[in-house]
């Protein structure tokens, strides 16, 4: 293992263990919940997330290209995955405990040189190490989003929010 990349990993794995406990005693009716008939609900959420980290684990594990624009193929795996939370969650868990896994086993230079092949066809200049953090930083983002998704469903049940509910820096109206 590249002594340089613990770092990495570390930020790798705490992201993963914050989001599931993100997801804790999570309620099939809250995990299909909306808060507009428009807005994502956090079951598409998993799906979207599960997806992805399919893409990572292909670029780490194999050196694929992160998929720029929807190809057939792309396509294919999209229609594929069922908009199943459960299992959703469990193959999100198994690909990210891969990722890391295989995050072990890189060197520096090797993540170099593969996320420049990774993320070669998205526009823009990108990070040397890029393939190393983008999912746990895409990860974090939707932690967010899931969390709010989740305070926002209690709320609406006149229940005490979830995450944050005594924090001094919000307003109690």
């Amino acid at each position: 293992m590249d002594e340089q990349l613990d770092v990495v990993i570390e930020m790798n794995a705490w992201t993963w263990d914050r989001f599931k406990n993100v997801l804790a005693d999570m309620t099939e009716d809250e995990a299909n919940w909306r808060p507009l008939p428009q807005a994502n609900n956090i079951n598409v959420i998993i799906r979207h997330l599960r997806i992805e980290a399919e893409w990572h684990v292909d670029s780490i594990e194999r050196g694929e290209l992160m998929p720029a624009e929807v190809t057939p193929k792309v396509q294919e795996l999209i229609d594929a995955t069922p908009l199943d939370f459960d299992k959703n969650v469990r193959e999100l868990e198994e690909l990210y405990r891969r990722f890391i896994s295989a995050m072990k086993a890189l060197t520096r230079s090797w993540l170099s040189e593969h996320s420049a092949k990774a993320y070669r066809e998205f526009p823009g200049r990108h990070p040397a190490h890029l393939l190393s953090f983008h999912q746990a930083v895409h990860l974090a983002g939707h932690q967010g989003q899931i969390a709010t998704i989740r305070n926002l469903y209690r709320k609406t049940r006149g229940e005490r929010a979830l995450f944050f509910p005594d924090n001094p820096t919000f307003p109690k109206s």
